[in-house]
């Protein structure tokens, strides 16, 4: 298809564009609206998964551990973790280290039970890698440090009908019964299991009847893309080291199909509109017939009366593509405040993400008017194409 020329654009074709525009004024704003619709709908889209993805990113970031080590194969735990911890503290970037010992327990309060996943850990370490002060609702994470203390869901403390202070019964087949206070209760994060509660190291080995040993540790990177050869570095040693993106991948996964499927149906909304532009365009060739055989009688050339149509087609699009940015925007602005939540999995409520780009806002305007353009190649071929005797008499 053709396309315009790289010469200046003329007075006279931008005249006789404009004058166009003008006269078919319902034409216009059809063509308009539509862009402007397209665009608008892009944008919102656009904003919206850009808002996601930062999200995503937020809990990668803000909630996850970067790198995770469990044991050895053969092994049931991780012996002498502190001399791993120390070669963990040697790789670059490393900026917390969490170790923490798993089990499952049974929790007993009067004639309530709830089988639970019960974590030991070091309280400022385990904070400095998932923020949990942020969730808590009563008490602090540093009071399981001290003594026999047990921090709990607000969902698990609810169904156990257990309150602040109270003590409860913890037992487990091969493990050591012991009583445990109720020091705190918190809403977990996205993502995490309800039934998750937290107690010290030395009580999760207490009550597994085990010495210095950990099930797993935390690490966090201050560059989240380093996971990786953070990961590969521990499994020289006989580590089994997963970065985030082998432990999460469905967040890339799902980053990924999410964008593509976005750019498509955004790609799609354009084409459709842009084509809208078409048709005007080639109604407008149809009408103009006579108007265009006069100029090429008076001296017009060819690739002038084609130049003069796919300017129209581009202009059509640029206001379209500015009028759709407004709006765009005016609605964005508007979610990005409304008071709209989504229930998460771990019982939190999300706000709509949005986040407004200047960069979205030119690659949208920019390809609403060269799909105008493009749209609009044929009628302008077209009439640069007729002959302009048969073209005065039509």
């Amino acid at each position: 298809m053709p396309d315009l020329p790289r010469s200046i654009v003329s007075a006279f074709e931008l005249t006789v564009a404009m004058r166009h525009i003008i006269y078919r004024k319902r034409g216009t704003l059809l063509s308009v609206a539509a862009i402007a619709l397209a665009v608008s709908i892009s944008l919102v889209s656009i904003f919206m998964m850009d808002g996601f993805r930062d999200m995503l990113f937020d809990v990668i970031i803000e909630d996850l551990p970067h790198v995770t080590v469990t044991p050895k194969e053969g092994d049931d735990y991780i012996y002498l973790y502190h001399s791993l911890a120390d070669r963990i503290w040697d790789i670059p970037g490393v900026v917390a280290v969490s170790a923490s010992l798993g089990t499952s327990a049974t929790f007993t309060y009067k004639e309530n039970v709830e089988n639970v996943a019960m974590s030991g850990v070091d309280p400022e370490d385990f904070e400095s890698i998932y923020h949990l002060e942020e969730y808590m609702i009563k008490g602090d994470l540093i009071s399981v440090q001290s003594g026999k203390k047990v921090i709990l869901g607000k969902k698990l403390s609810e169904r156990l009908k257990v309150k602040m202070g109270q003590t409860i019964y913890a037992s487990f087949p091969d493990a050591r019964g012991t009583s445990l206070m109720v020091s705190g209760i918190f809403d977990p994060p996205v993502g995490w299991q309800d039934d998750l509660t937290i107690v010290s190291l030395e009580t999760a080995r207490s009550f597994l009847n085990e010495g210095d040993v950990a099930s797993n540790v935390d690490i966090r990177l201050e560059d989240i893309y380093q996971a990786d050869a953070a990961a590969r570095s521990l499994q020289d040693y006989g580590y089994k080291a997963d970065s985030w993106q082998k432990l999460y991948p469905e967040i890339l996964e799902t980053l990924a199909i999410e964008t593509f499927e976005n750019n498509l149906i955004m790609l799609l909304i354009l084409i459709i509109a842009s084509f809208g532009v078409g048709s005007v365009m080639y109604l407008l060739v149809n009408e103009k017939t006579s108007e265009i055989g006069m100029l090429m009688a008076m001296g017009a050339k060819r690739q002038s009366i084609m130049n003069i149509f796919l300017i129209e087609s581009g202009l059509l699009g640029l206001m379209g593509g500015a009028v759709g940015a407004v709006l765009g925007l005016a609605l964005s602005l508007y979610l990005g405040n409304l008071e709209f939540s989504m229930e998460a999995p771990g019982g939190q409520k999300i706000t709509l993400p949005v986040v407004i780009s200047l960069e979205s806002f030119l690659v949208i305007i920019i390809a609403a008017i060269a799909l105008s353009i493009i749209a609009g190649s044929y009628p302008a071929y077209k009439a640069s194409r007729l002959d302009p005797t048969q073209a005065i008499n039509a």
